[in-house]
């Protein structure tokens, strides 16, 4: 029988070094089926031929030695596989600014979340271990909002001819690759708790009550999310509501209905993934390392919302178009920032 040979770089863990010849025939049970590609390859290194960074990545931690495939190992995998996704995505933003910068504001929203989403996919079509329902749960979800949130934000910008407030970031090139380098840091910390899930041992646990709570509150939040934004759209499409502030639907249960949904939805992704982060085994550091990285998701999401470019800007930005009208600062007054009024009437 003739035998043809390959070579593949064993990298990825920490363990793995050196090269392997590996033969050919044995690949052949593995690409006769797609539904294998969920389940723990042999330990032998796969050939990708042609193929991609990421398909090498994601192979050479298939083939890796048990302990080699490590809680720790395979989490920082993964870890490395979205920062390649999300850094490619964010790279492409920068060039298409330096291309062209007077249009740069119609491509950020679109690169930036879509990156989040791009990596969500790549980290579950690349992960090494059994498919499980809280994997396919977390990734739908984080897709379904980046999908959802980026066409949004793409067909507004398309609608306006652009995003004034995104100017000043693209005057000179050290400003855009300060742009793009925090969006590109964004991207990968929000993408962590899918990232590290999809690429964790334990992720096969089984859903508890915990889990499904978080399902049912991600989609409330991911639906009231997209109603606010529309309401919002469609408000700002009336010539008579040029001046004047938004307050129907949602917006006159609290003034910022949108990022109180998108505040919501990051901790609810969190728990939905963080029982199968907990490791059955190491010490008590490595069992719940990989909780604690995925914190740093909704944490730094919180962070940003309510401290940097969400809430206080648009309360400065009404603040100075409508503070000195009696009518606004009775809604103000009247209004809750971000807990909805029939939300506050549940605990009260």
């Amino acid at each position: 029988m003739r035998l043809r040979w390959a070579v593949a770089a064993l990298g990825a863990t920490s363990t793995a070094r050196g090269c392997v010849l590996v033969h050919a025939e044995s690949l052949r049970p593995l690409l006769a089926s797609p539904a294998r590609a969920f389940a723990p390859a042999p330990p032998h290194i796969r050939h990708f031929r042609g193929g991609s960074m990421l398909a090498a990545a994601g192979g050479a931690l298939r083939a890796a030695p048990p302990l080699a495939r490590s809680a720790g190992a395979s989490m920082l995998a993964g870890a490395a596989i979205s920062a390649l996704v999300i850094g490619g995505f964010n790279l492409l933003g920068f060039a298409a600014t330096l291309v062209a910068p007077a249009k740069a504001e119609k491509v950020t929203d679109l690169l930036g979340t879509g990156a989040i989403a791009a990596s969500a996919i790549a980290t579950f079509a690349l992960s090494p271990f059994p498919l499980s329902l809280r994997k396919v749960l977390v990734t739908a979800a984080v897709v379904s909002w980046g999908v959802r949130l980026a066409g949004f934000l793409f067909y507004r910008v398309l609608r306006t001819g652009g995003d004034t407030r995104l100017e000043q970031y693209f005057e000179t090139v050290s400003s855009m690759a300060a742009f793009w380098g925090v969006s590109a840091l964004w991207g990968w910390l929000t993408a962590l708790p899918t990232t590290l899930l999809c690429f964790s041992p334990a992720a096969a646990r089984p859903l508890g009550p915990i889990a499904i709570v978080a399902a049912a509150v991600f989609c409330s939040a991911f639906a009231a999310e997209a109603v606010s934004d529309w309401q919002k759209w469609h408000w700002k499409q009336d010539p008579n509501h040029a001046d004047h502030w938004c307050d129907v639907g949602l917006w006159s249960q609290c003034r910022h209905p949108n990022y109180a949904s998108e505040l919501t939805i990051w901790p609810s992704i969190f728990l939905l993934a963080a029982p199968g982060l907990v490791q059955v085994s190491g010490s008590a550091v490595a069992r719940v390392g990989g909780v604690a990285a995925a914190a740093l998701c909704p944490i730094f999401v919180a962070l940003v919302i309510l401290k940097v470019s969400g809430v206080p800007i648009a309360e400065a930005r009404n603040e100075r178009r409508f503070a000195q009208r009696p009518a606004y600062q009775q809604y103000k007054s009247s209004t809750p920032l971000l807990v909805p009024r029939f939300v506050q009437r549940w605990f009260v």
